[in-house]
């Protein structure tokens, strides 16, 4: 479906939608107190819910990677469930990803009952997204009083399910880090118990295990504690700060004490390497960081962000007494965005966080709004703002939905790798499940990440090299096998020099492709050939020139 479709679509239903609203306000200056909005608004959110249901059903299973790295991530997986070292020393054989291990750990014993593959890594992904989902509803309908308020924030977090860059149900942290971010927002919120509270830092110290901009709920979490405990018990600021103290040590030593001591000894003698110092080098900022971030939200988000921000502003300047944790998370959900923004190379699931507190404390904010002023209630805001968000949520949802030929075509692909009977170096694919023994395994991204970063040149680097050696002078034939040409990215390039383009499968493998994303890594389409003729030549040439 081309854009320009897509927008009229949008169009066309945004223009349904006040054609609606337009009738509801007509017919309550009648005395009619049938609400049409909410009744299509919901009915539009139960549609979304129950077509995500089915895209988790229809994908758990697909047979190759939904995700450029799923492969790869399950590599990891495999290495936590065999109790080895997650993050050793990379070699052609595995070269470990920047991000954090609790994904992997969690994962393991379902594995047990549904075996160390994709399937579990996705159905331990989809838990999380529904474990999400519940925690949104929840959060929504307690703070509104509203069931129906309640339906309309998960369906708009279903709806965003493209434009949360359909992260949520692969072989990712995603969906746990969400999770753990919300419900340890909630534990703390509800306010039980201290060690009730206690729980709930813990749960948000798990965010950061999940994904390193977890860390930002933990200390979004520890700071509303600090100041419920100044201002809500009513005693001094000294008397407050010393009843936090609990909460700062607990989240100090779940976080950086076990991270600093406990994560080599755990996790591997590299941990800190690819968890702390790759990561640490991606980040640029720029004025293109800027604009991708404010374009993304007014894109995606303009009339619940709108909404959301408002509503967080107004009761920080004039309602502060009704101050609690989502509107102090929500501001880390906003910079957890930017940051992920700082790397111009992330893909869009960097907002996940940041669009889910968009949804949750601006639903909140739309309800409090036509309860607090008369003629937003008149002239139905509120179903005007919901009615933009799920507009501008619309997307190809074909485009999510996997091929009914994947797993003959999965088939078919096993088979011509098994005919090739030399070894084969897939940079988009990295690592197959236990079907077909790729080698060297070092995936395109896992090279990268080693390297890239602000003034960096990646074009032939030593490491990149060192580590694809046995493909660079295999011992007899060889193959490289990739989605796009070898010269789509630089820091594989070189490669060029070695192999010649054997086959161009053009659409034979489509119905492989990976779910559409900020970047389309499409599927497995070119075969090249290692070339002697080629190869001399190019160790003739200066080591430091990426072509001769």
């Amino acid at each position: 479906m081309s854009t320009t479709t897509l927008w009229f679509i949008r169009f066309a239903f945004g223009v349904v939608a006040v054609a609606v609203i337009t009738l509801e306000i007509y017919l309550a200056k009648r005395q009619s107190r049938y609400r049409i909005s909410a009744a299509a608004l919901g009915g539009v959110a139960v549609a979304n819910i129950l077509f995500v249901c089915f895209v988790l059903v229809n994908q758990i299973g697909f047979p190759l990677h939904l995700d450029l790295m799923e492969g790869t991530v399950l590599q990891h997986y495999e290495r936590a469930a065999n109790f080895e070292a997650i993050y050793p020393e990379p070699t052609p054989e595995y070269v470990p990803l920047a991000y954090n291990p609790l994904y992997y750990v969690i994962s393991v014993p379902i594995g047990w009952v549904f075996g160390t593959n994709l399937f579990t890594l996705r159905l331990v992904a989809t838990l999380g997204m529904v474990g999400s989902a519940f925690m949104i509803y929840r959060i929504v309908s307690e703070k509104t009083a509203s069931r129906w308020w309640g339906l309309i924030a998960i369906g708009l977090f279903a709806a965003a399910y493209r434009v949360m860059d359909a992260y949520l149900n692969t072989a990712h942290s995603d969906s746990w880090f969400l999770f753990s971010a919300l419900m340890g927002s909630y534990i703390i919120d509800r306010n039980w118990s201290r060690n009730w509270n206690l729980a709930g830092v813990g749960i948000l110290a798990a965010a950061f295990w999940f994904k390193q901009h977890g860390a930002l709920f933990a200390i979004g979490g520890v700071l509303f504690l600090t100041w419920r405990e100044v201002r809500q018990l009513d005693w001094g600021w000294r008397d407050g700060i010393q009843r936090s103290i609990p909460y700062w040590l607990l989240a100090g030593v779940l976080g950086p004490t076990l991270y600093v001591f406990g994560g080599p000894w755990l996790f591997g003698e590299e941990f800190h390497y690819f968890t702390w110092e790759v990561p640490r080098g991606w980040s640029e900022l720029t004025l293109g960081a800027f604009f991708r971030y404010g374009f993304f939200i007014a894109r995606n988000y303009l009339a619940i962000a709108a909404a959301s921000g408002l509503f967080v502003a107004f009761i920080v300047l004039r309602d502060r007494k009704k101050l609690n944790i989502w509107h102090v998370q929500f501001v880390f959900a906003m910079l957890s965005g930017f940051m992920g923004t700082l790397d111009p190379g992330s893909a869009d699931n960097v907002y996940i966080p940041m669009g889910t507190w968009f949804i949750v404390v601006g639903t909140i904010g739309l309800h409090e709004l036509e309860a607090r002023i008369e003629i937003a209630q008149q002239y139905r805001v509120a179903a005007l703002a919901v009615a933009v968000t799920f507009a501008l949520f619309i997307y190809d949802f074909q485009s999510v939905v996997v091929s009914p030929n994947a797993d003959e075509s999965y088939d078919d692909f096993t088979a011509m790798l098994e005919n090739l009977h030399g070894p084969i170096y897939a940079p988009w694919q990295g690592h197959i499940s236990g079907d077909y023994n790729l080698y060297p395994n070092p995936h395109w991204v896992a090279l990268e990440d080693m390297i890239r970063g602000p003034g960096r040149d990646t074009r032939n680097h030593p490491n990149t090299r060192r580590l694809l050696e046995p493909a660079i002078h295999p011992n007899g034939a060889a193959y490289i096998l990739t989605n796009k040409s070898l010269d789509t990215y630089a820091w594989i390039e070189f490669l060029e020099d070695y192999y010649v383009l054997e086959q161009d499968f053009e659409d034979r493998f489509e119905p492989l492709r990976t779910t559409p994303k900020r970047f389309n890594h499409a599927y497995p389409r070119y075969l090249y050939r290692y070339d002697p003729e080629k190869a001399t030549h190019a160790d003739e040439c200066a080591p430091d020139q990426a072509h001769c």
